[in-house]
């Protein structure tokens, strides 16, 4: 099945919070990504996650989720992202 990225609405009355929702062949599903930055040996780093319905949803996807979680992170940093996305084929097997 067709696996694709709809829309990132960045949600106002959170900061760093934005709504995703993807398109898994005809099923549309809602997720919660935060955008998070945390020091790391005296760096700072951006890390995205997800809510829990999407760590369940994606469990056995981490391709998935990583497209997802990148495209999310674009952005928050302000690139551009065409959207639909397509971010690949979703197995059943």
């Amino acid at each position: 099945m067709k696996f694709q990225i709809i829309t990132i609405i960045e949600v106002t009355s959170e900061k760093r919070t934005f709504t995703v929702v993807v398109l898994v062949g005809e099923k549309q599903h809602k997720f919660t990504m935060k955008v998070e930055s945390v020091r790391v040996a005296n760096q700072e780093i951006q890390v995205t996650n997800g809510d829990d319905s999407f760590s369940e949803f994606f469990r056995f996807n981490q391709i998935g989720a990583n497209g997802i979680c990148k495209l999310v992170a674009q952005v928050y940093n302000h690139e551009f992202v065409e959207l639909p996305a397509y971010i690949g084929d979703w197995s059943l097997d």
